[in-house]
């Protein structure tokens, strides 16, 4: 038992909800036609992610935490978590105008602004009820692999890619039942806000293209 409550521990961790923005993009940048782009032009991209929503984030929570406005850092407590969520609402929105003024493929910004709209619900239900961030991260993680696999941006056959992070994200959404963060119901909803919000902006935006019409 003690091993399964520090695998839940490493678990959570490592795929903090704060860590999700920068999977994603290592995941685009690997799995799609962004893999073909050059090396420096890839880490660029990443590392400015993870600034925007990891590294400001933390400075802002740290801060948040000095001026006594959240109690805990962890952010295990309902109440300290609406800040710290708007914060990262501003920093995926931010995120979002970035790659759009670097000419990146529209889907691409489009799932920051799913990841924006998600974290909205999360800071919105948050005041009534404990929506599992951590299943929130892995929802949408899971939507951009679906959406690559399913839309031809990828370069490589994604269906057993799809099962693997399905599997991971069961992995983690247990972990946090394991550590009793939140209920099944908690982490299911968390779930579904991830994998709906960020996959729906970029198939509405491929449905709205206008098809070529040959000259």
């Amino acid at each position: 038992m003690k091993f399964i409550i520090y695998a839940s521990r490493i678990l959570s961790a490592v795929f903090s909800p704060l860590m999700m923005a920068t999977y994603g993009m290592i995941v685009a940048m690997t799995l799609s036609f962004l893999c073909f782009i050059p090396a420096s032009t890839k880490l660029a991209v990443i590392f400015a992610t993870f600034i925007a929503t990891v590294v400001i984030p933390v400075i802002g929570i740290f801060i948040l935490s000095r001026f006594k406005v959240i109690k805990d850092p962890r952010l295990n407590d309902r109440e300290d978590r609406t800040w710290p969520y708007i914060l990262e609402i501003i920093c995926f929105l931010g995120t979002a105008v970035y790659l759009y003024y670097i000419n990146a493929p529209t889907w691409l910004p489009m799932f920051m602004i799913g990841g924006a709209v998600a974290l909205i619900v999360l800071t919105v239900v948050n005041r009534w009820w404990k929506i599992s961030g951590h299943a929130t991260g892995m929802g949408g993680l899971c939507a951009l692999v679906y959406y690559l696999m399913m839309s031809g941006n990828s370069v490589y056959s994604l269906q057993w890619g799809f099962m693997a992070v399905l599997f991971l994200a069961g992995a983690v959404c247990s972990a946090r039942l394991v550590l009793e963060r939140h209920t099944l119901a908690q982490v299911a909803a968390g779930f579904l806000n991830g994998f709906v919000c960020v996959i729906v902006f970029p198939l509405i935006f491929q449905a709205t293209q206008l098809p070529q019409v040959p000259v």
